[in-house]
């Protein structure tokens, strides 16, 4: 009996000396399986410093369970807290060459982007087209970033059509001129989705937007406070030569056969060319005949000193076959680029389809055109006190061949052939992977339509 004793006490002994190697080997795994999970993801990099786990494990502690589950959860919970953090926090930077705005792909660092794809979903409509124009049928596809000539961030997002990956999308974009299922969207939002608010028009042509309180996260428009500049600029785009984006997009031409064309535009017009505009000296191409920037009331008072010719349905037909504004620029001296509202930042391809050509833009609008181009390359009409000051000046400059020709000299270092109306979607993928920084516009009828907009400039004749 007492033998058995001994052995069943031996036996004891022995489990009780096999129990912390059999934990040991436990948590050995546990580890070896989380650093496994660690290696597999994308984010290891970040990870691998703050999950710091003390290996010193006491084979004689039976509290060993806890203590390592204590640590776990203290490093897991650092690691949800710092990994929003873990890269430089989002800066908006404006481009160090005209165009000066914050478009995020000529001004941010491509190399910080971690290898996984954010989700873009289109939420609605684009003026009745589910694509937007983008061709983007599939589930989900990373070809529209190619065709938004950004295929260097084809595998860091996807664009959809689907709404049945609503719940997967970290971006949802609204264009706010076509209809949205709101309560739908509130009912499936997660709270870690960006709803995006697009727009191109001015808030004269815009709904009231009372019923979007807290609903936007983000804005895409042509202003520049906007989180994503959605300027009419990308539709006929201009680089400076010594940008790092131009050197890039060169080397991604090159590598990847994207068929970009780059172009120069004149910056010393021929006397050839100069013998060619014989039509007159300003013209304008306006379909728009109202507007609440009273410009057709202005031009005509121009005309009363000076010739003007306007083409569109506010005036004579273009020739046939032609381009109606390379017609203009070939012909005429000043292009009257007249926006039909004046609001915060509002320039359309009235003024930036001029840029290419051989003629002097004469802007007319509510914003700093020297964020587009040097002061020295365009005419504005609100440095002068009246109409007849204008015209004079106008008169003086065409007959003036060095000072007219001073106007194109800015284009000398600038190429023309990256043009894409949604190009801004590269920028709202690249803040989608650089800006975690919770977000929510309270007010979005405040901020889109409260001193946005004002009446006709009185000038006198």
């Amino acid at each position: 009996m007492r033998n058995e004793l001994y052995s069943i006490n031996l036996d004891k002994t022995h489990q009780s000396i096999k129990y912390p190697k059999y934990f040991l080997n436990f948590c050995l795994i546990i580890i070896g399986t989380t650093i496994l999970y660690l290696l597999s993801t994308n984010s290891y990099f970040y990870n691998l410093q703050l999950v710091q786990i003390d290996w010193s494990i006491s084979s004689n502690s039976h509290n060993n369970v806890d203590l390592i589950s204590n640590i776990i959860k203290e490093k897991e919970n650092m690691w949800k807290i710092n990994l929003q953090f873990s890269q430089p926090l989002f800066q908006s930077r404006l481009s160090p060459y005209h165009p000066y705005l914050p478009i995020h792909i000529y001004t941010q660092n491509l190399s910080s982007l971690r290898n996984i794809s954010k989700l873009i979903l289109l939420g609605n409509e684009f003026f009745g087209d589910e694509t937007w124009g983008l061709h983007t049928r599939e589930k989900s596809s990373q070809e529209p970033m190619t065709h938004l000539l950004c295929p260097y961030l084809a595998h860091y997002c996807e664009i959809t059509i689907d709404k049945k990956l609503f719940s997967q999308a970290d971006a949802v974009v609204y264009h706010i001129r076509d209809h949205i299922n709101k309560k739908q969207a509130e009912k499936n939002r997660r709270p870690y989705q960006r709803f995006v608010f697009v727009l191109w028009e001015s808030p004269t042509y815009t709904p009231k937007l009372n019923s979007y309180k807290g609903f936007f996260n983000w804005t895409m428009t042509y202003r520049f406070k906007s989180h994503i500049i959605a300027s009419y600029y990308s539709r006929n785009a201009y680089i400076h030569t010594s940008s790092d984006y131009y050197q890039f997009i060169l080397k991604e031409n090159a590598i990847k056969n994207l068929n970009l064309n780059f172009k120069k535009s004149d910056h010393q017009l021929s006397d050839e060319i100069l013998a060619n505009k014989n039509l007159g000296t300003v013209a304008a191409l306006i379909s728009n005949c109202g507007g609440r920037s009273g410009r057709l009331m202005f031009i005509n008072k121009l005309k009363r000193y000076i010739d003007v010719q306007v083409y569109g349905r506010c005036g004579e037909k273009c020739p046939e076959n032609v381009d109606c504004r390379e017609f203009i620029a070939k012909k005429y001296y000043f292009f009257l680029s007249f926006e039909n509202t004046l609001c915060t930042d509002y320039t359309t391809e009235k003024f930036f389809s001029t840029l290419e050509y051989p003629i002097v833009p004469v802007v007319y609008g509510r914003t700093n055109y020297s964020y587009f181009i040097p002061s020295s390359g365009f005419i504005d009409i609100n440095d002068f006190p009246n109409v007849l000051s204008l015209a004079q000046y106008l008169k003086q400059t065409r007959d003036n061949k060095e000072k007219y020709l001073s106007y194109f000299s800015w284009k000398k270092d600038y190429v023309w052939g990256i043009t894409q109306f949604f190009s801004p979607f590269c920028d709202l993928c690249l803040r989608l992977h650089l800006d975690s920084t919770p977000n929510v516009i309270d007010d979005m009828d405040a901020w889109w339509n409260e001193n946005a907009c004002q009446g006709p400039r009185k000038l006198k004749s």
